[in-house]
C-alpha cells in the first residue's frame, strides 16, 4: 500500500469539507438568495445577505487570542456546532405561516447574522491549523484535493436542491432544503473531530504573540497581496448574488434551472482541480492566478453582452459559461490560497491570517451592499446607445469588466515566496529579523 503524502488522519479534513459544503452552499449560496427573492427581497436586501458572511469575519480579530488556551480543533468545533443549530431554526422559518413576508425576511436576516457571527469567530483557526498540519511541499496537492471534495459537496447539494425545488417552489420545499443544510453541517462535525489537532502549544503561543501591526501591514509581499485581494473581492464579490437575480427576473429561469447552472460551476471546478493540484507545486501560484483571471474576464464580457441585450443565448450556452467559470474560479481559489499560505511568516501567523481575512472580507462585504443600492437606484431605467442597452445589469457587468482589467494589471506586482530549497528573499529576512528584535524589547 502506497504511503500517504499527508500526515495520518489529515484527509478527514477533506470529508469535513464535503459535508460542510453541503451545509453552507445552501445556507449562504443560491438557494438562500432564491428563497429571499421569493419573499420579495430587494437588491439591497440581497446585498446585505451576501455581505453578512464576509463582514462578520471581523470576529476573527478578538477570537485569535483564545486559540492559545483552546486549540484549533476544539475552537472550530464549538463555533461550527453552534452555527449548525442556527440552521435548524432557519429550516423552520418557511413554515411560519403566522408571519408575513417582511417579518420572515427580518427573522431570516437575524438568523443569518447569528450564523455568520459564529462562523466568523471560529473560522480564524482553520487556515492556521491546515498550514501547521500540512507540509509546504504538498500543500498545493492537498488544497486541490480539499477543494475538489468541497466542490463535490456543493455539486451534490445544488443538484439535490434543484430536484426538490422543481416546478413552482413552495415554502415546505425551501424548508426541506434548509433541513438538508443543517444535517450536512451536523455530519461534518463528526469528521472534524477526526482531524489531528496541533498540540504544539509553543507554536500557538508564538503565533498569538503580540506583534507590531505597522510592521505587518508594511511588509511588502503581504501589503501587495492585501491590496490585490481587496480589489479582486470588491470586483467579483457581488456577481454571484446579482447573477441569480438577473437570471430569475430578466431571463425568466426557474429556481431549479438556476441551481442546475450553479451546479455546473462546481462540475467545472471538479474537472480542473486534480490537474492543477499536481502542477501548482512545481509551477508556482502566480502564473495560475493570472491565467484564470484572464478566463474570468472573458466570462464577464459575455455576461455584459447578454445584459446589454446584444444577444440572448440558449440555456446550454449559460451552462457552458458556468462550467468554464467553475474551472477558472476553482483554480484561482487554489492558487490564491496557496499564495496566501506561503506569504504568511510563522511569527504572528494567527494575527496575519486574521488581519488579512478581516480586511479583505470587509471589501467582499461592502461590494454587494453598494451594488445592491446602485441596482435599486437605477431601477427599471434604460438607455440605448447604438445597439447596446445600458440598464442596471449591463452597467453592473460593464463596471465589473473594467475593474477586472485593473486588477489583472496589478497582479504583476505580487511577490511569490518560493519553497525552502529556493533562495530566501532578502526583504523577508529583514522583516523577520526586525520582528524578532522588536519582540525581544517587548518581552523584557
Amino acid at each position: 500500500m502506497a504511503k500517504s503524502l499527508y500526515p495520518p488522519g489529515a484527509t478527514n479534513a477533506n470529508w469535513f469539507s464535503v459535508f460542510n459544503a453541503v451545509s453552507f452552499q445552501i445556507t449562504l449560496g443560491s438557494p438562500m438568495i432564491l428563497y429571499a427573492k421569493s419573499l420579495g427581497a430587494t437588491a439591497t436586501v440581497l446585498g446585505v445577505i451576501a455581505a453578512l458572511t464576509p463582514l462578520l469575519t471581523i470576529a476573527q480579530i478578538p477570537a485569535a487570542r483564545f486559540l492559545v488556551n483552546t486549540g484549533y480543533r476544539k475552537f472550530i468545533f464549538r463555533g461550527w456546532g453552534s452555527r449548525t443549530l442556527v440552521v435548524f431554526v432557519i429550516a423552520a422559518v418557511p413554515l411560519f405561516t403566522f408571519l408575513n413576508n417582511v417579518s420572515k425576511i427580518a427573522l431570516l436576516l437575524f438568523c443569518l447574522f447569528i450564523f455568520n457571527l459564529l462562523r466568523g469567530f471560529s473560522s480564524g483557526a482553520w487556515l492556521p491549523w491546515i498550514t501547521d498540519l500540512i507540509p509546504e511541499n504538498v500543500r498545493g496537492r492537498f488544497l486541490s484535493r480539499d477543494q475538489t471534495f468541497q466542490n463535490l459537496g456543493g455539486l451534490f447539494s445544488l443538484l439535490l436542491c434543484a430536484a426538490i425545488l422543481r416546478g413552482h417552489a413552495l415554502p415546505w420545499q425551501f424548508s426541506l432544503i434548509f433541513l438538508v443544510s443543517a444535517l450536512g453541517g451536523a455530519v461534518s462535525l463528526l469528521f472534524l473531530l477526526r482531524i489531528p489537532d496541533i498540540e504544539a502549544r509553543e507554536t500557538l503561543v508564538k503565533s498569538n504573540m503580540r506583534v507590531p501591526w505597522k510592521e505587518i501591514v508594511t511588509f511588502p509581499p503581504f501589503l501587495r497581496l492585501v491590496i490585490f485581494t481587496l480589489l479582486w473581492v470588491f470586483t467579483v464579490g457581488a456577481v454571484g448574488v446579482f447573477s441569480v437575480a438577473f437570471l430569475k427576473s430578466k431571463i425568466g429561469f426557474s429556481e431549479s434551472s438556476i441551481l442546475v447552472l450553479t451546479a455546473l460551476f462546481f462540475l467545472g471546478a471538479i474537472a480542473a482541480l486534480p490537474i492543477t493540484g499536481r502542477l501548482i507545486d512545481r509551477t508556482g501560484s502566480k502564473a495560475v492566478l493570472q491565467a484564470d483571471m484572464a478566463l474570468v474576464l472573458v466570462y464577464h464580457v459575455f455576461w455584459w453582452l447578454i445584459a446589454a441585450r446584444v444577444f440572448t443565448p440558449p440555456f446550454w450556452i449559460f451552462g457552458a459559461l458556468s462550467f468554464f467559470n467553475g474551472i477558472a474560479g476553482a483554480n484561482f481559489g487554489l492558487a490564491h490560497t496557496r499564495l496566501t499560505m506561503n506569504t504568511m511568516p510563522p511569527m504572528g501567523r494567527t494575527h496575519f491570517f486574521a488581519f488579512f481575512t478581516v480586511i479583505t472580507s470587509v471589501g467582499l462585504g461592502v461590494s454587494p451592499v453598494i451594488w445592491g443600492m446602485v441596482i435599486d437606484g437605477i431601477g427599471e431605467r434604460e438607455w440605448w446607445i447604438h445597439a447596446l442597452s445600458w440598464n442596471r445589469y449591463s452597467i453592473f457587468y460593464g463596471a465589473v469588466v473594467t475593474l477586472l482589467l485593473i486588477v489583472f494589471a496589478y497582479s504583476f506586482a505580487l511577490h511569490e515566496q518560493r519553497g525552502t530549497k529556493e533562495r530566501v528573499d532578502r526583504r523577508d529576512t529583514v522583516f523577520r529579523n526586525t520582528l524578532r528584535q522588536l519582540l525581544r524589547l517587548w518581552q523584557r
